[in-house]
Order: C-alpha cells, then structure tokens, then sequence
C-alpha cells in the first residue's frame, strides 16, 4: 500500500467515524421515549446477534443455550451495581457482595466474565452430543438457568424479580459497543481462529484432517461468543432496569434465531439487518397485539400476534430467499460505492436500464 492509498484509507475511516459519531449525536439529542428505546434495543439485539453467530453460523455449532447465558450474565451485573439498600431490604447476599455497587464497565466485564464461565461449564460436556441431541441439550441450560432464577430466592428475589437497577444503557454505550463488536469480529474473520472456525463450520472431519484442534476451537468459539452475548445481556438489564428469571426464554431465543435466519448467517451484515427487520416488527406491532381501536371499532389483544408474524416472515424467507436476505455478502464500503456508482450512471443513462 502506497502512502497515497494509505492517506485515502484512513480519510475513509475518518470520514467514517465522524459520520457515525454524527448520527449517534443525532439520535440522543432527537429521539426521545419510546423510539430511542427501540433503536437501543435493535443495537443489544444486533450486539447478542453477533455474538450468537460466532457459535450458530461461523462454527456451525447450533446452540440454543444463549438465553441462559444472558440471564445468568444479566443477574451478574444487577447484583453487583444494585444500590445497597436495596440488596439489604430485599435479598440475603453474603456481605462482600451487599456492600458493593460497581461502576457500570467494571459490573460489565464481570457479566461477560461470568457468562464465559457458566458457558464452558455447562456447554462443554455437551460436546459428546451432536446434532439435534446437542440442541436438547442446549435448551436445557435455558431451563436450567430459569429455576435456578426462580428457586435461588436470596440471590434473585425468585419469581418477582429484581428492581431499581441503575439506568446506566444509553446510546453511546450501546452503539460504541456495537462498533466495537463489528470490528473485532471482522478482525476474528480474517485471523487463524476465524479460519479455523469456518472450517469446522463447512466440514468438521476436513478441518480435523488439515490439523485443526477441533474441540479446543469449539470452546474458543463459545468463549467468544459468550462473552459478546454477556456484555448483550447486561446492557439490556441496564436499560430496562429489572430483572425476573423469564426475561431470556425460549421466545427471546427463537427471535434471534430468526434474526440470523432472515439476514443470513455467517456475515456480519445479515446479523445487524435480521436485528433489525425483527426489533423493528417486534416493537411497532406491540400496540395491535395489545388491543387497539379502529374506527370506533374496539378490537381486542390479539395474545401471540407477533409469534406468528414472525413465523410467518420465516417461512417465506426460507422458501423465496434459504439463504437469508444477504446471503454470504457483507455489505462494505466497496458495495456501497458500487451501488452508488450505478445509481449515477443509471440516472445519467436512462436507456441503460431499458
């Protein structure tokens, strides 16, 4: 590389970066309420999607135990930043911990920590399942987190949950943790582990063959993974402010699913547009779930609407479109130029598009 493409590539990157600092800017000082709360859920959802498809897509391992991980991940940092009062009144917490309030990154990389941890440890004798036994036994880690949720009561509260978690998830931690993720797994993909994960993803005797460890980079990916879906976990408890054991279930589980599913697995841009398209329905069609009123016409909660839709979306997207709305293709700045390239010269040349 030139010095010349050099100081174009970093003007790129410049021009990048204050675009998105711009934009972030834009929404703290103009959205308020409910549709900042919806773009600061579609970046957690985007966050945990990201994460999920470390170990679903790029690995191949078809694991449905992040909704557990979460929670576990969620009562962490809950624990360790309630106010002390609080935990005095209504847990019973070893003292150590009842005395303490973290600052929110310290509570936040302790999740991450923590949900590494309960990952491998639940996650690594499972290893000797495969196929659809694995996914079983996957889904039974999220049955397994919930009662210990709802039975370890001077931990939990059990079934009432935990509230007057601080309110520390805003826009700029979300976002700024969403770029982070983005680059960090652009980076994992072009580094030994991403190769080698992919190779186990397309065919794990293969991959074994040509020397890879394919055990140890199965716990690589989960550790990963678990970890990314952690800090996803933590800020969303940040952001709502309490916490019950039935937050991450089965329904919180297949909706990231389908968000890989409609976007396309194995890409970064498929994961943050699934997130999108589902955080999206998810939130706008809350209202007519609820009930609404049409022309004087009361109509009643449509209780599930939304499941259904959801379902609805994947069965079209799966016979029109299996591979996802993107595919295997990442939308980069090679692409976005491109696109804008032929719009300019599709606008200058009517007779091309003919």
């Amino acid at each position: 590389m030139t010095s010349r493409e050099r100081a174009s590539h970093i003007g790129i990157i410049a021009f990048g970066l204050a675009l998105y600092v711009g934009l972030l800017m834009l929404m703290h000082t103009q959205l308020k309420g409910f549709y900042l709360g919806v773009m600061i859920l579609f970046g957690i959802n985007a966050i945990v999607c990201l994460g999920v498809s470390i170990t679903n897509s790029y690995t191949n391992i078809f694991s449905l135990g992040f909704g557990g991980i979460m929670l576990i991940a969620a009562y962490t940092t809950s624990l360790l930043t309630l106010p002390v009062r609080y935990k005095a009144q209504f847990l019973h917490l070893p003292l150590w911990l009842e005395n303490a309030q973290w600052p929110f990154v310290p509570a936040l990389i302790a999740a991450g920590a923590v949900a590494v941890l309960s990952s491998v440890v639940l996650v690594l004798p499972a290893f000797r399942l495969r196929g659809h036994y694995f996914i079983l036994a996957s889904i039974g880690i999220n049955i397994v987190m919930t009662n210990i949720g709802i039975n370890f009561r001077a931990w939990t509260h059990g079934p009432l949950g935990v509230r007057n978690i601080p309110f520390y998830t805003n826009v700029w931690w979300v976002y700024g943790i969403l770029l982070l993720t983005i680059l960090f797994i652009v980076r994992l993909k072009r580094s030994k582990f991403g190769r080698a994960f992919v190779a186990i993803g397309k065919d794990q005797t293969l991959a074994a063959v040509l020397g890879v460890n394919v055990v140890r980079y199965k716990i690589y990916s989960f550790i990963i993974g678990s970890f990314i879906v952690g800090i996803g976990g933590a800020l969303w408890v940040h952001h709502i402010g309490s916490m019950h054991p039935h937050v991450f279930e089965l329904v919180f589980v297949f909706q990231v699913i389908a968000m890989l599913a409609i976007g396309g697995p194995g890409t970064i841009s498929g994961a943050i547009l699934g997130a999108a398209i589902i955080t999206f329905f998810t939130q706008l069609a809350r209202p007519v779930q609820e009930g609404f009123s049409l022309f004087g016409l009361e109509i009643p909660p449509l209780i599930g609407l939304i499941q259904v839709l959801i379902a609805m979306i994947i069965i079209i997207v799966m016979i029109y479109r299996p591979q996802g709305l993107l595919g295997r293709h990442e939308i980069t700045w090679k692409t976005i130029r491109a696109a804008i390239s032929a719009v300019f010269r599709n606008t200058r040349n009517p007779n091309l598009t003919g």
